[in-house]
């Protein structure tokens, strides 16, 4: 057989460890919902290339194959077992080191669960991570959407399904965001970003070393730039609070909280 057609324009790049059972439930699917065709030893489906890899996308450190952007099909676990479809920005605010995020892309996946799990009544928590793990070095936008939290979960139909509409959802575009404050889970910029038209990349939480330095790292790791620092104010101390405000005067953008996100419906 010879090599594949030319896809064209650099595909949005799937990513499915073979080892996953959640990436392998969503991989099934999407080829089951979806008129995917064979491409070489991946799926294609437009711009979209669904791709099984024999190794862990957190080790990734050059791309597979060339892509504009990356969404990495995969598992979440927690000690809690509950019900999660997830999205995050992969990075390690501890070295601060950071991918390069996508809001949109975190965006219109977080919607689109949330309307999966309405439609589904789904008994999962839909919502945000904090940024989080590798890989880190890719030279394109990378985002996680996960199935979790444990093994009975990892392979349920309706959570793989959920997830497989969620990645064909077309793009919505919204105030491309750094989220600041609040616990891993970030329920108050989950609230946000399902309420108002700000999209939130990379999210920073509480628990993290928070610098000018990294915050600004995460705004010039966020494609096209970000517009505005979203800010859990309750999620933060004072200190914290007072290196927010300096940093967002000092890059020249805008820091709004979440309580006046919402109030103004943004």
């Amino acid at each position: 057989m010879g090599p594949p057609e030319p896809v064209g324009s650099l595909p949005r790049l799937l990513l499915a460890h073979r080892e996953d059972p959640a990436a392998r439930n969503i991989c099934r699917h999407l080829l089951r919902l979806y008129p995917f065709r064979p491409w070489g030893g991946a799926y294609r489906l437009g711009e979209l290339l669904l791709l099984p890899v024999e190794e862990n996308p957190l080790n990734l450190t050059s791309l597979p194959l060339p892509a504009s952007e990356v969404l990495v099909l995969s598992r979440h676990a927690s000690t809690s077992g509950l019900p999660t479809l997830s999205v995050h920005v992969p990075g390690k605010p501890e070295e601060g080191r950071l991918a390069l995020a996508k809001p949109e892309t975190v965006g219109t996946l977080l919607r689109a669960l949330q309307l999966a799990k309405e439609e589904g009544d789904l008994p999962h928590r839909v919502c945000l991570e904090a940024t989080h793990h590798g890989p880190v070095d890719l030279p394109v936008p990378v985002t996680f959407v996960e199935i979790g939290s444990d093994e009975g979960e990892w392979s349920r139909g309706e959570a793989g399904e959920a997830v497989a509409k969620a990645v064909l959802s077309p793009m919505e575009r919204g105030r491309r965001a750094v989220g600041v404050g609040g616990p891993h889970y970030a329920p108050r910029h989950t609230e946000a970003v399902l309420r108002t038209r700000c999209w939130v990349g990379h999210l920073l939480p509480k628990y993290v070393k928070l610098t000018g330095e990294l915050i600004e790292e995460a705004v010039r790791k966020t494609q096209g730039g970000a517009e505005l620092i979203l800010s859990d104010e309750e999620g933060l101390n004072s200190s914290q609070r007072r290196t927010v405000e300096e940093t967002s005067s000092r890059l020249g953008i805008s820091k709004l909280t979440i309580k006046q996100a919402l109030a103004q419906k943004l």
